[in-house]
């Protein structure tokens, strides 16, 4: 019940909040703006068209990839770790358009939820109905907040769980208010996963399709201290199956100035169904059965650095922590956290060209899996170390 009032209360926010008006963000998720104003590699004649503000953008990032498995070298191979093709534009003043297909990671399923291939992140309009209000309608980010998901995919070479595993671009509506320049309010209704019912949660004993199975999101974003600090709170619900839920809450905050930078996330999942699936997976259950009342606490760190202009390095540290609260064993061993994982991340950057924004990179991620004696014991779990050392080139080349 009183799920159902809360859906109610924000489904009623919505519309008030619609009825105002309709602020475009002065910031795109995942996207540098700053590199519209470097230099296309074709030139086009845009006069006369439907879209006079286009452009094609290719976010790239190809390496050699050296894999160690503790402490052991795997191998070592030529990898387009990412490769993301995007079309920002305006169609008018007040209306625009963004597109996003992913060229390395396999469009997934047959079908889906939304109709739309798992490979396209994003597939939107946007339209500033005034000064204030921005609606926003299509495949587009599931709302969460934080810092972790808003930079560029090209320079993260690796995500905590949440994001990595989770359900980040769903098909949407919604709508974000101004209330001055520093702070804005967006409230988001979503689908609660890109997968159908039966290839997310089919095989889950006693799982029931939800007739409306949406998830609502409330963002704040806060701009204070000469704008060098900056924060992105946010609260998520999401209906998984009829009757069970998923909370979700990120707290990010960000310091900026000169040429360093400073981001940090707390993030809180729980799930009564493992949405999220990390759980479920290594204990050894199908994708589409999902073990219930699981939860994450996740903590990331970065830290960005700039040398010299044309040199900069980036940090970042990460834990996440797994719970299974769903857990039928009775015994007085029993131990709800099963897994801590702590990865280290570090890039040290060369700008060969802030023409084409193009840049060569040397990086390093270090992952430990780290389970607790209960899940050893009774799940037959292994401690794990990997290590990756990565060298190659990164750009968000503008193509016209």
């Amino acid at each position: 019940m009183k799920f159902v009032k809360l859906k109610l209360f924000f489904t009623t926010a919505f519309i008030l909040t619609s009825l105002l008006a309709f602020t475009q963000e002065d910031e795109k998720l995942q996207f540098d703006t700053s590199v519209l104003s470097t230099q296309p590699l074709v030139k086009l004649n845009k006069d006369g068209g439907l879209v006079k503000e286009v452009n094609m953008i290719a976010n790239m990032r190809f390496a050699s990839n050296n894999n160690f498995v503790n402490g052991q070298f795997i191998n070592s191979q030529f990898r387009a770790n990412d490769l993301r093709m995007e079309v920002i534009g305006r169609v008018t003043r007040r209306l625009k358009i963004r597109f996003r297909d992913v060229y390395s990671r396999s469009a997934g399923d047959g079908e889906t939820a939304d109709l739309l291939r798992r490979s396209i992140d994003l597939a939107l309009v946007e339209y500033d109905a005034s000064p204030k209000v921005t609606v926003s309608a299509g495949k587009m980010f599931a709302d969460y907040g934080g810092y972790e998901i808003f930079y560029n995919p090209i320079t993260m070479i690796v995500y905590n769980d949440l994001f990595a595993f989770g359900d980040i671009f769903l098909s949407a509506v919604k709508t974000t208010y101004k209330f001055s320049g520093k702070q804005r309010l967006s409230f988001q209704i979503a689908n609660s996963s890109s997968r159908n019912f039966d290839q997310a949660y089919g095989t889950t004993p006693g799982a029931v399709a939800s007739k409306a199975p949406f998830g609502l999101t409330l963002n704040w974003n806060g701009t204070f201290l000469d704008n060098h600090f900056n924060t992105k709170f946010s609260f998520s619900n999401f209906n998984l199956i009829k009757g069970e839920y998923q909370n979700f809450c990120i707290l990010g905050a960000q310091y900026k100035k000169n040429n360093y930078g400073l981001s940090y996330d707390i993030k809180y999942s729980s799930e009564a169904v493992d949405r999220t699936g990390v759980v479920s997976t290594y204990l050894g259950n199908n994708f589409s059965n999902r073990l219930r009342d699981v939860r994450y606490v996740e903590h990331w760190l970065r830290g960005d650095y700039h040398f010299t202009p044309n040199l900069s390095t980036t940090i970042i540290g990460m834990k996440s922590a797994s719970y299974w609260f769903g857990n039928p064993d009775k015994s007085a061993s029993k131990n709800n956290l099963l897994r801590n994982v702590y990865t280290l991340s570090a890039t040290l950057e060369l700008h060969l060209s802030k023409l084409h924004n193009a840049k060569l990179f040397f990086g390093y991620v270090g992952r430990l899996e780290r389970y607790t004696t209960y899940a050893k014991n009774n799940f037959g779990l292994k401690d794990l170390g990997t290590g990756q050392v990565l060298v190659g080139f990164m750009s968000q080349l503008v193509v016209f």
